[in-house]
This record gives structure tokens, C-alpha cells and sequence, in this order.
């Protein structure tokens, strides 16, 4: 996971599974994705052995430091957050070398390349919203010129970041679309129609073993049009209508095939818009409205497939 003692565990997911598995007796051992190394045949890490308490300002203390083998663990959580860049990439190869009959990975290594966030959605294009890819500026203002506004965003980045709203007659659009361009490198950028409908909020749908168990409405702050928790949207408890549940559906298959243990399907006014597979989020916040505590929906899961192992 990224560095813990930046997090905010009011609303971190990663600290919420962590604390569940200490209740139930696990031990805990922290990583940061820049220990990982390969030598001699073997994946190691430079870990630390730790306790999480649920107090602000004092929620970790480290026990002791060491030279982890990964295949020593029974479970290992990845849960960096994006950029899902080389890095991560790189990551998830050395990961891929870890005997899977030892070791339980949540999520698959291969399976977080292969269902890229923003990308893997477009293999449901029509349970989509009209959305283009690429990079080409005569391209995107052809197909931003279809709609009254559109969303321009990066295709590896999470949280909300760089994501403007626009329209081909606003003076600013090209600057908007040239500053992604510019910020994103080589990397193609995503143009969506903007959805009205956002204003009334998206659902966040909790997947666990590639089925739902419990969804959120995030709902933008005023002034905004991105319902993410981490730039001001305020979560409520949500249930699934007939066609969210058909897009949980198929999404599932795929989540099942690439061996996503928990991931986190965006709904906007029936439409997909992005499957989280690197660190979904929001557990703490369901429990908080009233729903499921996935956290120990989690680990329930998790213990029966280490169970299955070899």
C-alpha cells in the first residue's frame, strides 16, 4: 500500500481490512510498493510487522522491521493507489512470480493489468455513455461537437484528478484538452458526454467475487460535478435497479475470469463509466449510512478461498 501514515483512516479501505483482519487474529505486515525487489529467483520485500488502532494520529505502530519473502505470507494485499504507471506495472510482474498455490493475491497481479480501470470499461461499450479515446485533437473536438458538454479525463489517474468539464463552443476547450494532453505524456486522454444525471450523483457498487454486495450514491458537492468522496461528494446508501444489476452481471464474468477478489463498478443514470480494480474505496463510508460491512464480508471470502489453497 501507499505510505500509512498518510492516510486518513476515517475513510481508507485498505486501514478498515486491516483492522478487521487484526480483530480476527491475522497478523499484519506493511509494504510500500518501492520495497518489492527480486533477487536470486525470489520476491522479497522490506516489510514491517505492525498493530493498527483506530485513533486519529496514532492509528499504526511499527513492531519490528525485516526482510519478508513474499511466499512466506498466506495473503497479500495490493492496494496502491494510481497512477497505474510503470511502477506499478513493473510491480505486478515481479508479483506474478509468486507461486499462486502458496499465496493468496487480492487482487490477481495479472488480473489488475488486464482490467485496467478506465479501459477495461470500454469491452461493455454499449452499457456506456458515447465515449472516444485517443489523442488526436481534430478527432476529439469532431466528437465533442456531437454533444452540448463532455468530460475530458486521463486514462491512469484516480480520485478525480484532471477531469474537466467543457463544450467545443467554450474558448477555454482546446486549452482544457492540450493541458490533458500535456499532463498525460503519450498516454491517450478519455471524452465522454457529460451526463446531467451526475448532478443527482453516480453509485459506487462494491464487487466481491465478481457480485455485488453493497452500493453507495455519491452525491457532488455543490459548485462540482465529480461525485468522488475525495474532492467533497457525500456518500448515501443506494440500492440496484434492474439494469445496474444486469451491468454488475457481465462485469462479474470478467472479474471472476481475471481473478478480481474485490473491486469497485461506477454507475452513472444506468450507464458504466469505470471498473476499480487497483484500490476501490468506500468501505467505511457504506457502514457509516447504514449498509453492509464489507470489510468482514471481505475477509470472510478471502478466508475460504486461502482455505482451497494446495
Amino acid at each position: 500500500m501507499d505510505p500509512i501514515a498518510s492516510i486518513n483512516i476515517a475513510g481508507d479501505t485498505t486501514f478498515a481490512f486491516m483492522l478487521t483482519a487484526q480483530q480476527r487474529g491475522h497478523k499484519l505486515s506493511y509494504f510500500e510498493p518501492k520495497d518489492l525487489f527480486f533477487e536470486r529467483g525470489k520476491i522479497f520485500s522490506t516489510c514491517e510487522k505492525i498493530e493498527v488502532m483506530d485513533v486519529v494520529g496514532a492509528h499504526f505502530k511499527i513492531l519490528e522491521r525485516e526482510i519478508c519473502q513474499i511466499s512466506d505470507f498466506d495473503v497479500l494485499l495490493v492496494r496502491q493507489d494510481p497512477p497505474f504507471d510503470m511502477g506499478y506495472v513493473a510491480n505486478t510482474y515481479l508479483l506474478d512470480l509468486v507461486d499462486s498455490k502458496k499465496v493468496l493475491i487480492v487482487n490477481s497481479p495479472s488480473g489488475i493489468r488486464n482490467v485496467p480501470e478506465k479501459f477495461s470499461a470500454l469491452k461493455f461499450y454499449d452499457l456506456m455513455a458515447p465515449t472516444f479515446v485517443g489523442r488526436d485533437m481534430e478527432k476529439i473536438f469532431e466528437f465533442a461537437s456531437h454533444f452540448e458538454e463532455v468530460v475530458l479525463k486521463p486514462a491512469f489517474l484516480g480520485g478525480g484528478t484532471d477531469v474537466f468539464r467543457s463544450s467545443v463552443r467554450d474558448e477555454n476547450f482546446e486549452n482544457y484538452a492540450r493541458l490533458l494532453l500535456e499532463t498525460v505524456g503519450k498516454e491517450p486522454i478519455i471524452v465522454q458526454e457529460f451526463l446531467k444525471s451526475i448532478m443527482k450523483g453516480d453509485k459506487r457498487v462494491m464487487m466481491l467475487g465478481g457480485r455485488p454486495v453493497g452500493a453507495l450514491r455519491r452525491i457532488p458537492a455543490k459548485g462540482d460535478f465529480r461525485a468522488n468522496i475525495h474532492v467533497g461528494g457525500w456518500p448515501e446508501l443506494a440500492d440496484l435497479d434492474a439494469k445496474e444489476m444486469e451491468i454488475c452481471e457481465r462485469v462479474g464474468d470478467i472479474l471472476r475470469a481475471e481473478r478480481i477478489v474485490f473491486a469497485g463498478i461506477d454507475i452513472i443514470d444506468g450507464y458504466l463509466n469505470e471498473i476499480n480494480v487497483t484500490s476501490p474505496t468506500l468501505v467505511r463510508e457504506l457502514v457509516k449510512v447504514g449498509g453492509p460491512n464489507v470489510a468482514e464480508l471481505f475477509w470472510d471470502y478471502v478466508q475460504e478461498e486461502v482455505a482451497r489453497l494446495p
